[in-house]
């Protein structure tokens, strides 16, 4: 899933190491839930459900593929009527349902699919995912390692620091000191005093009657502390909000103590335990198979040995901003590139994202390139014999982005390559993922443009070059119906 390889055994340029190390602590049971009501109606054709399942690898495999963790573990809750918690407050996260049958039968398999990865799954007795997270974050945070708690529960912004992190993939938002001020008005070590005032209906506690979010921040700003509150109580102005701070004093302080994580919960995690390794693939890719799930197995099965796999994408428009994605794969290892262009079009982009893929191997290999783009397979599968035979690569304006498609054929001379077509937008892993790059690098792109706040500039011309002969190889393309080339919405074939 992630590594660093040298010249010597990969045709891959080697990606960069991470300045510090990364560990990754994954809220397991917040993943779940997400997972299950994020993808619906997914079975096998027996019936079983495995929506949950399904979802869940798939965001943890983009987690991975986004992030490059050095370091990585899910924590999962224990049941949730056996947490230190409900003995003191029985009311405790009452107001939950029990989790869905549907849902309960497939949390095996996820264990299994975590087991076959190779990713430490951990689960504390007593304690809360949370208190498990909240604990290994200050240990290793203060060993020198960077943390990410990935999950989507404010709660655990109370851990937050300059070493320690939240990520909410379902927002693509990271909180740090700063984000927590943002959301709570106070730092984050005083979050817990503020739910003890506010209490926090998803997890049923109480708090104080009559005090929300807002004004609990105020009252905590103000005197410094749930304590300092409650011990200058005769100062908050408001009749009825000082009778509930006298009255529900006890409560509060109960409240507090059920909103605050626990940072001594008795666990021995060596920090090598938790190092990404590959995959067990001989017990992973039956795993998918036995669950229906094509598209997953296609993401975790390597290419063929002595292939490079290249899957590129472009995002563009008629006219205007662009960006591409490539993923290159050699045996276990990865690269992703993506890049930008102030004016382009969709058509170029794609192109373009070939180039830059074929332009990043270091020395001459067997390629298998994948693409959405009808234009850009059948050109080189195909249309680039008859450009050849007549001439029309050389004349000058005789093709319609002619630099782009020489390029793309002096590369070809270097690689023994094949092109073929995947189904864009499909679910294919690596489509989506390029598309995904793409998207962003344009994005990302168009802000930086906005922000240096200089006109767009077309790029320059590139230098014609004559072309050798080239020697294209390709396999048919995989697909069903050769009609499908006729049916483009944006007239590509038109071109040619």
């Amino acid at each position: 899933m992630k590594s660093v390889e040298s010249q010597a055994t990969s045709p891959i340029l080697a990606e960069a190491v991470n300045a510090s190390p990364q560990l990754y602590l994954l809220d397991g049971s917040s993943y779940i839930y997400r997972a299950y009501y994020g993808y619906r109606d997914i079975a096998t054709a027996g019936g079983m459900p495995t929506n949950a399942i399904f979802g869940f690898t798939k965001m943890l495999l983009a987690l991975l593929q986004d992030n490059r963790p050095d370091y990585l573990t899910v924590i999962f809750d224990p049941p949730r009527a056996e947490t230190f918690r409900r003995e003191i407050y029985p009311d405790y996260k009452a107001n939950r349902d029990a989790m869905p049958e549907d849902l309960a039968a497939q949390i095996p398999y996820i264990k299994q699919i975590l087991q076959a990865l190779n990713i430490p799954a951990l689960e504390v007795p007593r304690f809360e995912a949370d208190d498990v997270i909240a604990t290994l974050s200050r240990h290793y945070s203060a060993a020198d390692i960077q943390v990410t708690v990935v999950t989507g529960d404010k709660d655990l912004m109370q851990i937050v620091d300059d070493r320690i992190d939240l990520l909410d993939t379902m927002k693509d938002k990271r909180s740090g000191p700063q984000e927590v001020l943002d959301r709570f008005g106070v730092p984050a070590e005083l979050v817990p005093d503020v739910l003890g005032l506010a209490g926090d209906t998803s997890d049923n506690i109480p708090g104080v009657p009559g005090i929300g979010e807002k004004t609990a921040a105020e009252l905590v700003r103000r005197f410094g502390s749930l304590d300092e509150v409650l011990k200058w109580k005769h100062l908050v102005s408001g009749k009825k909000r000082k009778e509930s701070l006298h009255r529900y004093a006890d409560q509060a302080q109960l409240s507090k103590t059920l909103a605050t994580v626990r940072y001594d919960v008795d666990l021995q995690v060596p920090l090598a335990d938790l190092q990404i390794r590959p995959a067990n693939l001989s017990v992973l890719i039956p795993l998918l198979r036995e669950l229906e799930f094509e598209s997953l197995e296609i993401a975790f099965t390597p290419p063929a040995s002595g292939v490079v796999e290249l899957y590129s994408d472009g995002s563009g428009r008629d006219s205007g901003p662009g960006g591409y994605g490539v993923v290159l794969r050699y045996a276990e290892h990865e690269k992703e590139l993506s890049g930008f262009e102030p004016i382009a079009t969709s058509q170029r982009m794609e192109l373009i994202a070939a180039i830059r893929g074929l332009e990043a191997l270091h020395n001459p290999s067997t390629v298998h390139l994948f693409s959405d783009s009808q234009y850009l397979v059948r050109g080189m599968s195909q249309w680039i014999h008859g450009w050849l035979r007549d001439g029309r690569l050389e004349t000058p304006d005789a093709l319609a982005n002619q630099d782009l498609w020489k390029q793309l054929a002096a590369l070809a001379t270097k690689h023994k390559v094949t092109w073929a077509w995947v189904r864009g937008h499909a679910g294919h892993p690596f489509n989506e993922r390029c598309d995904k790059l793409a998207k962003r690098a344009a994005e990302d792109g168009i802000r930086r443009s906005a922000a240096s706040e200089k006109p767009v500039e077309a790029p320059p011309e590139v230098e014609a070059h004559p072309v050798p002969e080239v020697a294209i190889r390709h396999e048919p393309i995989p697909i069903k119906e050769d009609s499908e080339f006729d049916s483009e919405d944006d007239g590509q074939l038109r071109l040619c």
